[in-house]
């Protein structure tokens, strides 16, 4: 009788044990089927999109040719980021078509003459590229020798003028169009002698004081 009621509790354990591993069992697959519902449910998100940072610009170099045809040939230095920059340049007044023909008379030669200029630039976009507005002031001095008369007129000249225009990046390197309006207001004038001669009291400067208008044509290397 003993035998018998052991191996009867013996096999009511091993039913207990089998009864528990398949609950464990049907847990774990219940688990594993909510993992893969939660999963299969839950969309994808995609990687976010991979941007292209321009590099910084901090100014720029330039030259504008096209003062060859007006008010002589400029060159420049740019420094600013953003939105905003600040330019200083010096012109070779002389070397212009348009300076040639509004201070010089019959027999005039213009000597060596100069402008020097700041120049306070926004542009709309970032990046000093694109539109922009600014305010710019020269200073020049001009030379005006008459040989027949052994004389010179030595004039100088404060010129403030707005500026606007677009500038195209190609790379490293842009094209700068620009046009000005301001007012040419003469700070000095006098007259000297050429060597030999002795006429200069006799003569007085010319105030060429007038409106001004100007383009320019910046061809640039940003750095």
């Amino acid at each position: 009788m003993m035998r018998v009621s052991s191996k009867r509790a013996a096999m009511r354990g091993a039913r207990r044990l089998l009864a528990v591993g398949l609950c464990a069992a049907a847990a774990s697959s219940t688990r594993l089927a909510a993992a893969a519902a939660v999963e299969e449910s839950t969309p994808e998100v995609p990687p976010p999109p991979t941007t292209v940072e321009k590099p910084a610009r901090h100014g720029s170099a330039f030259v504008d040719p096209l003062g060859f045809a007006l008010f002589g040939p400029r060159l420049g230095l740019e420094l600013g980021a953003g939105h905003i920059s600040g330019a200083a340049h010096a012109r070779w007044f002389n070397q212009g078509v348009l300076s040639r023909s509004l201070f010089l008379n019959e027999g005039d030669e213009l000597a060596f003459s100069y402008a020097v200029g700041l120049r306070a630039r926004y542009y709309l976009p970032e990046g000093l590229t694109g539109l922009h507005i600014g305010l710019a002031a020269e200073y020049l001095h001009v030379r005006v020798e008459q040989p027949s008369a052994l004389i010179a007129t030595v004039s100088s000249y404060f010129v403030p003028y707005a500026e606007g225009g677009y500038r195209w990046s190609f790379g490293p390197a842009y094209v700068d169009a620009a046009a000005g309006l301001g007012y040419a207001l003469r700070a000095s004038g006098k007259v000297e002698n050429l060597p030999g001669g002795s006429a200069a009291g006799g003569y007085v400067a010319r105030d060429e004081s007038s409106f001004y208008g100007t383009a320019s044509l910046d061809l640039g290397i940003f750095f």
